[in-house]
């Protein structure tokens, strides 16, 4: 919106002017007053002025724009600061009604009191003796508060006014020019002041002119190291003029340059704000462009343009495969380089501003020179689209590696020109996280050999397929970002090979970071020996196809030797090795179990024993991955996790049972035999029959192992139902096998006394039974005991 230069000086004038009449003790010098506030207010509402709600229709024709208006206004408001634009008309009108008037005063209708009341009516009809839509002439350049400037037969003219800066002085005239400084003519004056008595009927004195002024204003910018463009020299040219009062607008530009430099941002200024981002993506830009195969033709030229907020760059394509001389130019806008700068992506910028250039880089567009092959401009263009799907493919690799969350995890893998980091060059790495996403995927311009044939075969990366693409050293950077934003790193033998050609090509990887090499891990997990021929035995090393076959990895399009196949290969196999919820030593004791009731049921009395057997748990392995139970584990980890959680279950007294002993115990189907459904259900069933279906009259069971594997499921616990048969089996016990001494008297009146707990004569009984049964007896309540605790 406009600014209103000339409203606030306006005001100042006419609010003194009315003052000074309302301080007088005549009617007529009051009513002159209230005329003038009534006329203020009626015109500008004090500066509550509102374009929206019609206020400024009057000044103009109703189809201008709101711009067009107050530019308007702001001229009749210059126009007006001066006694002539209302005063005379008011002196007028109250001279034509003096006589109805002073009638009005002899009634006492009219009085000091209410000259304000009555001015309303009367300031109506004095608008009927002014033009209230006076505008300038064309030809003048319109000053602040009435003041002008004018030519003359070829000379300026100036017409001051007291009230033409900020502080009115009766002694002075001035003149500051309230327009659009773009609009003058470089002589026109824009400044000026003189003193009334020295030339009372003319205007001399300090001039300051356009071009002075830019001058000035120069010589500020370049003093603080700004720029002059358009928008520093105007914004600094209006900041002085602004500033000037009665005083040489370049006294003024010198306390303007201090400010600049003491406080910088409170200029909104091109300049050092856009310097060092421009600066740092022009050298991005270039950086880009050459790893991409692009080039910049007068790299020494390029410059920022801060009138249109543009900076150019002249690119041509520069790859060995395609001998072009063809150039083209492309540009960036300031904003969105700045944008770029405050959120530190100016590469990314430079990616997505090359991509797009390159994609629309048809034949018709490319312009070559000379003479040269009929298909080179399609060949080009062919060129341009595959370098911009390349740019794309990495800006979606860097929204990969920004999307991931908790532990970083890459996994990487490399494709070479032989063995030794010394001697060969890295020719392909690819760099993926942990569910296999692209962050990075590169050939790379060998330096050290022109040729490999030995690992060509391997790899299928030729010479020609490598010449294209930018050396290692242009991409190093962006390597060692993702291995420092890194977590966890993963890779395939990387200890061995990898790693050292990272090294020699200065990749640093922190020995701090969780590392993973899998070739080794794998090892130890299978644990298959093998000896060496200096008579050493070590662990055997398997190919990465080996361990992705053994956890199921589907290659999909990808094939081993290509490095970002067989990176997302290693990820796969990380993620088996190192499940996010692995499985715990006592919950593979319960799988283990499952496994041998459903398929090895002649061992579930002895599941430590048979433990010993590495091929049971190769057929583990198969089963618990067939069956969905678990992550897929190797025979030796199995093994290992499985010996780990019998022995912590032994130490800790605890009790697992399998699957289907637990469903039948859930399921009420209580029979010694989970596989038999013929039992009765847990409702219709006394705990009798129960007994007599599970143990058939055994009085020797286990209650306690019982109770504890139905409190496992859930179930209340039972109460032995043979106890007063157990309690009449131990009295008789005592009463055929022992001398009837006192001590035996009371051991049968304890077992009968229902005063003590039933749990404590049970015990009792069952000792007493136990003590008797000595040979046969004995050894078959210990063979039963083990069969319990087995199921």
């Amino acid at each position: 919106m406009a600014k209103l230069k000339n409203l606030r000086p306006f005001l100042q004038y006419w609010d003194q002017k009315a003052n000074f009449y309302d301080e007088q003790v005549d009617v007529y010098s009051k009513l002159t007053g209230a005329i003038i506030h009534d006329w203020v207010y009626d015109y500008t509402k004090d500066g509550d002025l509102s374009v929206a709600n019609g206020d400024l229709d009057w000044i103009v024709d109703g189809s201008a724009t709101d711009e067009q208006k107050l530019a308007a206004f702001d001229q009749w408001l210059g126009f007006n600061t001066t006694e002539d634009a209302i005063v005379p008309a008011i002196e007028y009108y109250l001279n034509e009604h003096h006589d109805e008037i002073e009638q009005e005063i002899q009634n006492q209708e009219l009085t000091l009191e209410n000259v304000t009341d009555d001015s309303a009516e009367r300031y109506m009809d004095v608008l009927e003796l002014i033009n209230d839509e006076r505008l300038p002439d064309e030809g003048r350049i319109l000053g602040y508060a009435g003041s002008y400037a004018y030519k003359r037969n070829s000379e300026w003219q100036i017409q001051g006014s007291e009230n033409a800066f900020d502080e009115p002085d009766e002694q002075n005239l001035g003149y500051k020019f309230a327009g659009n400084l773009k609009d003058l003519p470089d002589d026109a004056p824009v400044y000026a002041f003189t003193n009334k008595a020295v030339v009372p009927n003319g205007f001399v004195g300090f001039v300051t002119t356009k071009q002075e002024l830019l001058e000035q204003t120069e010589d500020v910018l370049q003093l603080n190291g700004y720029p002059t463009t358009d928008h520093n020299l105007y914004e600094i040219a209006e900041e002085i003029l602004d500033k000037s009062n009665w005083t040489n607008t370049g006294v003024k530009a010198a306390g303007i340059a201090v400010n600049i430099s003491r406080y910088p941002e409170d200029f909104k200024l091109d300049g050092p704000v856009e310097n060092k981002p421009l600066e740092d993506y022009i050298k991005q830009f270039a950086t880009v462009a050459d790893r991409y195969g692009l080039t910049l033709n007068n790299k020494c030229n390029i410059e920022a343009n801060y009138d249109t907020r543009e900076v150019w760059f002249d690119v041509g394509l520069a790859v060995p495969s395609v001998e072009s001389n063809e150039s083209h130019f492309t540009y960036a806008v300031f904003y969105d380089v700045l944008e770029a700068a405050k959120a530190g992506k100016l590469e990314q910028l430079a990616m997505r501003h090359l991509a797009k250039d390159a994609e629309e880089m048809t034949p018709d567009l490319v312009q070559t020179f000379g003479e040269h092959e009929s298909d080179l401009e399609e060949r080009i263009a062919t060129k341009y689209q595959e370098i911009s799907a390349e740019i794309q493919q990495d800006l979606a690799d860097y929204q990969n590696l920004e999307k991931q969350t908790g532990p970083k995890v890459i996994s990487y893998d490399m494709e070479t020109t032989g063995l030794n980091p010394d001697q060969d060059d890295i020719l392909k790495l690819s760099i993926v996280d942990g569910d296999g996403h692209e962050l990075f995927n590169k050939f790379f311009k060998p330096t050290k050999k022109d040729e490999w044939s030995e690992a060509e075969k391997v790899h299928k990366i030729t010479p020609e397929i490598a010449m294209d693409h930018a050396e290692f050293k242009d991409w190093q950077k962006q390597v060692q970002r993702i291995f420092d934003q890194a977590d966890v790193i993963v890779g395939y033998n990387q200890r061995h090979f990898d790693d050292r050609f990272l090294a020699a090509n200065g990749i640093k990887i922190d020995p701090a970071k969780e590392n993973h090499d899998l070739m080794l891990e794998y090892a130890q997990a299978v644990g298959e020996p093998v000896q060496l021929k200096n008579g050493k035995t070590q662990l055997r090393w398997f190919k990465l196809e080996r361990a992705a076959a053994f956890y199921g990895h589907d290659w999909g399009q990808g094939k081993a030797h290509d490095s970002l196949a067989d990176a997302r290969a290693t990820a796969f196999v990380y993620q088996q090795m190192h499940p996010k919820q692995p499985t715990q030593p006592k919950e593979m004791v319960k799988e283990y179990l499952n496994y041998l009731h459903r398929y090895k049921p002649q061992y579930e009395n002895a599941p430590m024993g048979i433990s010993t057997s590495l091929s049971l748990f190769k057929e583990m392995s198969d089963y618990l991955v067939r069956e969905q139970r678990t992550p897929r584990y190797t025979p030796r980890q199995l093994q290992s996790m499985v010996r780990q959680g019998l022995t912590e279950l032994e130490q800790t007294k605890e009790t697992v049972y399998h699957d289907e002993r637990v469903e039948a115990v859930k399921n009420k189907i209580l029979t010694d035999d989970p596989t038999d459904t013929g039992g009765k259900s847990y409702v219709d069933e006394t705990p009798e029959d129960f007994m007599q279906t599970v143990f058939s009259q055994r009085l020797d069971v286990d209650f306690k192992e019982l109770n504890d594997a139905l409190k496992e499921t859930g179930i209340e616990p039972f109460t032995d139902p043979y106890a007063e048969k157990k309690l009449d089996r131990a009295t008789q016990v005592l009463k055929t096998d022992y001398a009837q001494d006192q001590s035996i008297k009371q051991a049968m009146d304890y077992l009968h006394d229902e005063k003590q707990p039933l749990a404590k004569r049970l015990e009792m009984a069952t000792s007493i039974m136990t003590g008797r049964q000595v040979k046969q007896p004995a050894k078959s309540m210990t063979k039963t005991h083990k069969s319990t605790r087995s199921r």
